[in-house]
């Protein structure tokens, strides 16, 4: 028999209990979530030796917004997750090992809720007949799984173009992920052997990388001779605090990240070390020149969304065709009429996150654990049709 649920939550990391908690705080009864690692996410999973960018104020503001996230930091007896980042200066920012302790704890403790149920399974599609939806999993739940509200908190990935090939084909591409954890860096490179490597972006992703190879450079004798050439298009952008708020907020260098590249990189770099490449007028006339004397390269140029659910609306499959509104959190499809859109189908987290304007009139996406949990606040009462902003 069916069980038919009031949420269906696709993805366990940070956007994906945000979600979950959201759900809970606007009276959902029945909730099944559903992810095949139960790992934390990409943060906790791969990011934890990372500096965060958001301040442990921040993070603990985010908990407290969620009255479901306030009431297990209650009743956890301590030493916690989060005590251990309340013991730390709520102004400054941490290493996201503990920020991805304090998520697996909360994950944790909403699992525990009668309310939610855990699936470790994978949603291979979801199908919307009649105003319910049906998905079916890897492996095949026990059940058929019906809801009138399914979330999506899939996650994404670095980018990874090609475009390299093309003036250097022997180029050796490192994965984004794996460069910014310091610790695997020596691994990817070869000891005792020139390389020059192109970092291509400057965002923060962009120099974190920068970072690593150009104190792995200066700390191992094997790694000395590191060259990197930072390909970018425009200067260094740092986010900028102001009474009214943060200009920049999700775009610009913050903590220990910005600190080091104003320390080094805009100050006094080693330019043995590390050279910078503007290609922001003719990026193949750069390209051209540069990449054939490099051994590898390093692309940071943004993230994309990971693979979602087979959707199917009435019969007809949508899912290449849907549009995410990042005001509303909900979906259209292209063709359909404007305001029409996909009957309980929303999302959340990094692959589908809020659009926000900075004090200043830039429009980013906001992107980080309390901009989700602020996001899925916002719009609960639209997921469970008791109204809400849009």
């Amino acid at each position: 028999m069916a069980t038919t649920y009031d949420a269906v939550v696709v993805g366990a990391g940070p956007g994906g209990m945000a979600a979950v908690a959201a759900s809970l705080d606007a009276g959902a009864q029945k909730i099944l979530w559903i992810d095949p690692a139960w790992q934390g996410g990409r943060l906790n999973s791969l990011y934890r030796e990372i500096s965060s960018n958001t301040t442990v104020a921040i993070y603990l503001k985010a908990i407290n917004s969620s009255q479901a996230l306030r009431s297990i930091t209650d009743s956890t007896p301590s030493p916690n997750a989060v005590t251990a980042l309340e013991a730390i200066d709520h102004n400054s920012t941490c290493q996201l090992s503990v920020a991805g302790d304090m998520i697996c704890m909360l994950i944790e403790g909403l699992l525990a809720r009668p309310e939610v149920e855990k699936l470790t399974a994978t949603v291979e599609e979801a199908h919307l007949d009649k105003n319910i939806w049906t998905l079916k999993t890897t492996p095949a739940s026990p059940s058929p799984i019906k809801t009138t509200r399914t979330i999506l908190s899939t996650g994404s990935q670095p980018r990874t173009p090609t475009t390299h090939q093309k003036y250097n084909p022997n180029l050796h591409q490192l994965d984004l992920d794996t460069c910014m954890r310091r610790s695997l860096l020596p691994s990817l490179l070869p000891g005792n052997q020139p390389s020059t490597i192109a970092v291509i972006g400057n965002s923060h992703s962009g120099i974190l990388v920068v970072r690593n190879l150009y104190e792995l450079a200066q700390s191992s004798p094997a790694h000395r001779a590191i060259t990197i050439l930072n390909f970018h298009r425009r200067p260094i952008k740092y986010a900028i605090y102001t009474d009214d708020g943060i200009i920049f907020d999700n775009t610009g260098l913050k903590g220990a990240t910005a600190e080091w590249a104003r320390e080094v990189l805009e100050r006094s770099p080693d330019p043995e070390i590390v050279r910078f490449v503007d290609d922001g007028e003719d990026e193949e006339a750069a390209f051209r020149e540069w990449l054939p004397r490099c051994t590898h390269v390093v692309w940071a140029v943004g993230y994309e969304r990971g693979p979602i659910p087979r959707v199917y609306v009435e019969g007809s499959r949508v899912d290449g065709s849907l549009e995410f509104d990042m005001r509303s959190s909900g979906f259209r499809v292209r063709g359909w009429e404007e305001n029409d859109e996909v009957k309980g189908l929303y999302g959340t987290g990094i692959a589908f996150p809020e659009e926000v304007e900075d004090p200043e009139g830039h429009v980013e996406a906001a992107v980080g654990v309390a901009k989700f949990v602020a996001f899925t606040q916002r719009v609960k009462g639209r997921w469970m049709g008791r109204g809400g902003d849009v």
